[in-house]
């Protein structure tokens, strides 16, 4: 073999060459970045991108570097700001927006038709009345009733198996 700067290149076979080939997608468990020594998976990458591109893309492997670098450092943003606030972020305020959170998702699971609002309504017209004493028209605060009648059952759920002493 001669030693000089232009050795000899074993030939490759280039015949049938996929310039378009995508590579292959690794496992979710793959660490494909860190931030600050904080392991970002493939899988929350992954999910980042369907968010970030609304469902159009969902697997990171299959991005060009170039836009797969841009998405790792702007999911690397969320992840500083998680990191972040769950060191500096005190637990009272934590447990409070847990609190909301889960409660806003109950009840959203909680229906409330236009039938009980409009009936909850006609029983109760003298509180929807305007700054001068006149009847407000029920299209104008059926969404608030439906949001009070929300409310209510959500309460009567939660408390309806609660054991409350009063001292």
């Amino acid at each position: 073999m001669p030693t000089n700067s232009k050795a000899a290149v074993p030939a490759v076979n280039l015949d049938n060459l996929d310039i378009d080939a995508k590579p292959a997608s690794r496992p979710a468990s793959a660490v494909v970045a860190t931030v600050n020594g904080i392991a970002i998976k493939k899988g929350d990458a992954d999910k980042f991108l369907a968010l970030a591109s609304k469902g159009r893309a969902t697997d990171l492997d299959k991005l060009p570097k170039k836009q797969r670098d841009g998405l790792l450092k702007g999911y690397a943003v969320s992840v500083l700001i998680e990191d972040k606030a769950s060191k500096e972020v005190p637990m009272k305020v934590k447990n409070k927006l847990a609190a909301s959170y889960w409660a806003k998702q109950e009840m959203s699971k909680i229906d409330v038709s236009d039938k009980e609002a409009k009936a909850f309504y006609e029983k109760n017209k003298k509180m929807y009345k305007d700054k001068s004493g006149k009847l407000l028209a029920y299209d104008k605060v059926s969404q608030y009733i439906k949001v009070q009648l929300k409310q209510k059952k959500f309460n009567e759920k939660l408390i309806k198996n609660a054991k409350i002493v009063i001292k």
